[in-house]
């Protein structure tokens, strides 16, 4: 694909190049044919005679007749240089747009076109991630990084919008954060089917009490939406936010028991 569109942008340039060629000529002849009087100046009257005879009368009417060529031909020329110059703007439009495709897609490897269609995937997730990480706070926003084409920044509302790095977030923080990407990522997966399931695997155990709060208080916004949330986790303090619960029990020979709590 990159080697076809690359012969077509060098048929563009050739195009152009032939187009701003005609250009000039036409340029040259128009300017040319403005510097040549349209009719040689007009003989005195001789003193002998003053009744024009039929001698005198014919160079009139070809005077007249070559400044009215050199007329249709002034038009003429106008009329194609306009239609060049139109034709070289058209041209040189293509010719852009196939060299900014080009420069997209250009590298042999496709890595520049791969970072590209990656690029527009990950604007589409960071646009789905925030309108969740709204209804999960207020103060933070995802951004693409302008300088890195694949990493991401966070904006941060209550700091008068300053934008710092992912690893600056605390634990709940990022929870936060990579909750709502997730629901994001599942929706960009999902497309036009609704996932109305989330489980969460561990990742509380890292959590301080306050971060922990944070995350759960986010879940129960999160489950007053529809969703069925489930937690994966041996974190005790769980026990008191989580009123259904199935408590999985060791017992000898390896055989585990299943109890179910809160139904």
């Amino acid at each position: 694909m990159a080697q076809r569109l690359s012969q077509q942008l060098t048929q563009h340039d050739q195009a152009v190049a032939a187009a701003q060629h005609s250009l000039t000529e036409v340029a040259q002849q128009l300017h040319a044919e403005e510097g040549k009087p349209l009719a040689p100046s007009p003989p005195k009257p001789s003193p002998a005679s003053s009744r024009p005879t039929a001698s005198t009368s014919r160079p009139s009417t070809s005077s007249l007749g070559q400044r009215q060529e050199r007329l249709n031909s002034h038009r003429q020329g106008l009329e194609r240089h306009a239609a060049l110059a139109s034709a070289l703007e058209q041209q040189q439009q293509e010719a852009r747009r196939w060299r900014g495709l080009a420069e997209v897609i250009g590298s042999a490897d496709g890595k520049k076109f791969s970072e590209f269609a990656q690029g527009l995937t990950l604007a589409r997730l960071v646009d789905l991630a925030n309108r969740h990480l709204t209804r999960l706070t207020d103060r933070y926003r995802i951004l693409r990084n302008p300088d890195e084409h694949l990493d991401l920044l966070i904006v941060d509302e209550y700091q008068a919008g300053s934008t710092r790095s992912m690893n600056s977030l605390s634990g709940g923080e990022s929870f936060l954060v990579s909750l709502a990407l997730a629901l994001g990522l599942s929706e960009l997966a999902g497309r036009k089917t609704q996932i109305d399931t989330l489980f969460i695997d561990e990742g509380f155990g890292t959590l301080d009490p306050d971060a922990l709060d944070v995350a759960l208080t986010a879940l129960e916004m999160l489950q007053g939406t529809g969703k069925t949330i489930g937690i994966i986790s041996h974190v005790e303090a769980l026990k008191e936010r989580v009123s259904t619960q199935i408590s999985v029990r060791k017992g000898a020979g390896g055989v585990s028991s299943i109890r179910v709590i809160g139904l």
